[in-house]
Order: C-alpha cells, then structure tokens, then sequence
C-alpha cells in the first residue's frame, strides 16, 4: 500500500519498480501474486485514484498541463514546423498516463508487431504478443441499442479478452455524429474489413473505450491492477518521490550490476536496495533520463554533464518516435450537440449532475470514432507509381552518413506497409467539439474559446519515417529531459500527411455526416488553405501537434543496430536491470499505444518470472 519511506527504511526488495504509471503496476501486480516475492514501486505522482478528474471520462481535457496530473513536457523547437515547441502530456499520478488518456483502446496492424521481430527480437512477433492483448483486458457487450447506433457488430468475442483487469466497453451516450461515422466510410467503400483485435483491419469503426460500464468510470492501471491489491503486504508504494538514479556495483571481473535505487522522499535522499533487479518503468522520456543520470549512456554526453560513466550504451535517448496529428474543425448544424455546449454553466451543471446520479449523459464517454485508410491517391496505377517516385527521391534526400544504424531496416519496413492497399498510413479521429491545432498546450488545443458548435477530423500518421532523440539537459533529476522529436524531418512523412489532410473535405462532403455539417458554417483554424498538396504541407507545419503516442527511446534492437535492452527487456551491459514501457518498442505501433504498452507489460512479466524461478 502506499505509505512512508520510514516504514521500509531497513527492508530491501526483490523488486524495485521504478514508475507507477501504466506498465510499472501490470508489474507489480503479476509479480507479487507469488507472497515471497517483494516490490516496491516508486511513483514522482500522486495516488489521485478517486480523484473525480481522473475517474469522469468526460473531465479528461482538465489534466492536460495541471502540474497536479501531467508532466506537462515541451519538445525543443522544432526546425520544420517553424520553431513551434510541441507541449506533451503524460500522466504524473498512480496510473500514469492511464490515468489521464483518452481512454482509447485502438489496437496495433499485425504488420506493426510482426516488424519488431523483424527487426532482431526474436520472440516479438503477432502471434507471441496476440494473447497479451486479451490477457490485459475484459470486453463487455454493448446493449442491443448500442450495437445497432455504432455498428458494433464488427467485435469478434473469440478473440477478446475474457478475464483481464482493464475493463473495455462502447459508450451508451453517443448521438449522430458517432452513428453516423461507420455509416460514412463505408459510403465512402471504406467500411471495417475486421475486428481491429485481428490485426488485419482497415476502415472506419467505433473503438472500445477503457471504460468500466458498471460504474462509467475510467479503467486504468491503477484502479484495475493495484486498487484490487492495495493490502498484499509484500507491495510497498511510495508516491510523490523523485528517482535521482540507479545505484550500480562492478564486481572484480568489471561485471555492473543494478542494486538499488535512490530517491528524495518528503526532502530526504535514500536508497532501497533490490535483492534482484530495478525494473525501469518511468515512461519514454524519463527512462532514458534516469538511465543516462545513472552513468548509463553516451560518454561524451554524460561527461558534458559532470557524470561519471557506469555503461557506455551509445542508444540511449535515441529513436524516439510519435505519431505527428494534425486536422481541421467544420461548424455542425444548428440544433447538434458537441463538447462546445459545455461553455454554458448550466449545461455543464446537468451533464454532471447526470453522470453523479445515474452515471449518464456526456460525461460518462468520451470520443469513439476512428478509422484507418490508406492514401486515396495512391491506390490507382498512376499513384503506385507516384508513391514509388516520392519514396525514392525522400529516401535518397534523407540519406546521411550520420544516419542512425536503424534507419535502413525501419525505413524499409514502412516503405512495404506504405505500398500495400491492405494497410492503413493514418489513423483519422473524430472529436465532438472544437480543436486548435495551431495552439501549443494541450488544454488550448482542447479549448472552447470560439463561438459555435464544431466537429474536428484528427489526421495522425501511423507509419512516421522521423526519428527524435530525449536527453539529459542538466544532471538534475528535477530538470526536464531535452525532447527533440524532429517532427517531418523526414520528407516523405509531410508527403503522406498533406494527402490525408486534403482527403479531409470529402468525408465531410460524403453522406451521412455531410447532413451534420452546417452549410456556409465555419471552419478551424480560419482562413485554412489545402487546395494544393503545397498549400496542405504549410498547414501541416503550421498546424502540428502531438497525439501523445511517443516511444522508442531505450529500443528493443540488437546493439549493433541502435538497441539499449535485448529481447528480454534488459539493459545491455548490465545485470539486474530491464525496461518496460513505451520506450523499449522499436517501432511505432499503428494506433494508440496504451494497449500495447498493457501488453508489452504482461509478457514482460512473464519473462521476468521465467528468469527468477
């Protein structure tokens, strides 16, 4: 249970876990199943678990650069998107960005697992991880109302989890707009093709949300894997403490291993000790930190910092990658209730007293409509062609001498997801409200300031070539990392997103959605040009924002070719330490990554328990 470092000063762990967030808890809870097992978990955030603003669906857009719940991080400016500082947030409180997502459970394309195991993992493919995507969760049925609304009919129950701690479900508030997105795609010869669990499906659907439908309540990980096992007695939780580093000892033979972690717990530096390994769970941008505040990393950067090297591991804080977001907003007809009715007092009084009395009403989902779709204009001969063009010209004006050892095997692998008509480059979302993607911070991204019911397209590129860094920028562990995404650094990722962008005015155009939007109505941002491919390139650089799926910075690779953990998620050149969470996946998976990272957490649990039988 949570509680005060004075209570376990003289006790070490089997496990320390480093981060409360979305992966260190699938941890804790598998691994102390077995009563002779002890972990403790360190959490920076707070236990906020029955915190009305992590537990109402529709509060979401509150937490969004709330030092209370975010990290609230910013990129370095940005050279293409003319030194825009792109804000991101991840969750600072026991769930970790959980706990402040927007509950979306959007699973990844076979061809997005299957390349880690191209890539070297062995073990790392669609069929080993397929059943850890059941195993994390539990599908609950939509009403027969439900199924009919939204067209739910697409969920294969065979292939959903049956008995996992996460519950998912499909909201029961929904109106036009969400009745009416499945109904235009496939208008638009874009209808589902599968079950997304399948890993084989393109087209427009209703996706599941981390919802728990008896109580309308977000289902995250720390209300569904350690709420349950708040009172085990060999789980210790400390929260609101800081991870200064892991401690390291060299045996004779030069052997590092990992054994302990030090911390500043309510003003005071300790140590805990770990009988077996440190887990690092601490996300994207703070793993590679500690690992680098540890002495873990490259010599020339930690030297330039005053820390004396433990490890030299060239890879970490490398690879970063995310799925750059952009989109558009149309006025809807009068009448159409969206998220921007909220700005009425009265409004928002009823939608909560509705959702506290009978757990109803808007607050109780968020957005659910979503699709993946190929480029339109490359699926005819004259566009094949042109894709093969535009792919070797970018591939050719991005080859550099210091490219990363990845580049090449990564970039072939988008290069033939790309070229087939069976795989989706984009992943397109609707919001039931105003959007501004010109603003830098999330809650002004997400804010109601413009008169007017809107409904916003979000075009978020599955498949980005661009590859970012995140580094130490000090060596205090209290200074944020230096997060350099080097967002359409690479030509071909604006080529593809510009496309998706202008494909944007047909669905909207395109029957029955076209009946919802208002004629002569307004559009976000104002003045908006995509009439050319140049015109939508310039809205893409002045337009671009995060969907918050960054990844990839202590990739699971061999080292030769950019990796900082092996197949096992642990950290090469040293014993006793591993990685898990978003940081070790070497590709971007398409979709949002909280159920991959649910997934990558329970094997990694697995393999864990394997190695200490």
């Amino acid at each position: 249970m949570a509680q005060d470092a004075s209570s376990i000063e003289d006790e070490a762990f089997d496990f320390i876990i480093i981060g409360g967030g979305t992966a260190g808890l699938v941890l804790a809870n598998r691994l102390t199943i077995d009563p002779k097992v002890s972990v403790l978990v360190i959490e920076a955030g707070a236990d906020r678990l029955k915190d009305p603003k992590v537990t109402t669906p529709g509060l979401v857009s509150l937490m969004y650069d709330d030092p209370k719940y975010d990290w609230s991080f910013h990129t370095l400016p940005q050279e293409n998107l003319y030194g825009k500082r792109v804000s991101h947030s991840r969750g600072k409180v026991v769930g970790g960005s959980s706990a402040i997502n927007v509950l979306a459970l959007i699973y990844p394309a076979q061809s997005s697992i299957d390349a880690w195991a191209k890539l070297g993992n062995k073990g790392w493919d669609w069929e080993t991880l397929a059943p850890y995507y059941r195993k994390f969760h539990t599908f609950n049925a939509p009403s027969d109302e439900t199924t009919e609304a939204l067209a739910t009919s697409y969920i294969d129950e065979a292939i959903q989890g049956k008995s996992g701690p996460i519950q998912s479900c499909f909201p029961e508030f929904h109106g036009p707009l969400g009745k009416a997105w499945p109904e235009t795609f496939k208008n638009l010869n874009f209808a589902l093709t599968s079950d997304p669990l399948s890993g084989q499906s393109t087209g427009g659907f209703t996706f599941l949300s981390s919802v728990d439908p008896r109580t309308r309540e977000r289902s995250h990980a720390g209300s569904a894997y350690y709420a349950p096992i708040v009172d085990r007695p060999n789980l210790h939780l400390l929260t609101d403490t800081l991870v200064e580093k892991i401690v390291f000892a060299k045996s004779e033979t030069a052997t590092v291993t990992a054994t302990g972690v030090q911390f500043t717990h309510k003003g005071s530096c300790q140590v805990r000790k770990a009988r077996n390994e440190v887990l690092l769970c601490a996300g994207v941008f703070n793993s590679p930190q500690i690992l680098e505040l540890s002495g873990v990393g490259s010599s020339k950067l930690l030297q330039s910092h005053g820390i004396n090297v433990v490890v030299e591991s060239l890879n970490v804080g490398e690879n970063l990658q995310d799925h750059p977001m952009t989109g558009m907003s149309f006025e809807v007809v009068d009448g159409l209730a969206t998220r921007d009715m909220v700005r009425d007092p009265k409004i928002i009084k009823g939608a909560m007293e509705a959702y506290q009395s009978s757990r109803k009403g808007p607050m109780s989902s968020t957005a659910h409509s979503v699709a993946s779709l190929p480029v339109v204009e490359f699926l005819s001969e004259k566009g094949r062609s042109e894709l093969d063009q535009l792919l070797d010209t970018c591939a050719r004006a991005s080859a550099t001498p210091e490219s990363p050892p990845f580049q090449s095997s990564q970039h072939a692998i988008i290069r033939s997801i790309l070229k087939s008509p069976n795989e989706g480059s984009i992943i397109i979302g609707l919001s039931n409200g105003q959007m501004h993607f010109n603003k830098a911070l999330q809650k002004d991204i997400w804010g109601i300031t413009d008169p007017g019911n809107f409904m916003s397209f979000l075009v978020a590129l599955a498949h980005p070539f661009s590859r970012g860094t995140v580094h130490i920028s000090s060596p205090s562990p209290s200074d944020p990392p230096a997060i350099d995404p080097r967002y359409l650094s690479h030509p071909m990722d604006v080529e593809i997103l510009a496309r998706h962008l202008r494909f944007i005015p047909t669905i909207a155009e395109t029957q029955p959605l076209a009946s919802l939007v208002k004629e002569g109505g307004r559009r976000l941002p104002e003045n908006m040009d995509i009439s050319s491919i140049d015109a939508a390139k310039e809205h893409c650089k002045r337009n671009l924002i995060t969907n918050n799926h960054p990844c990839g910075t202590c990739a699971m690779l061999p080292y030769e070719k950019g990796g900082v953990v092996d197949e096992r998620l642990r950290v090469f050149g040293v014993q006793g330490l591993r990685v898990v969470d978003a940081s070790v996946f070497p590709m971007i998976p398409r979709g949002n990554i909280q159920s991959s990272v649910y997934a990558v957490a329970e094997r990694a649990a697995d393999l864990i328990k394997e190695d200490w039988q």
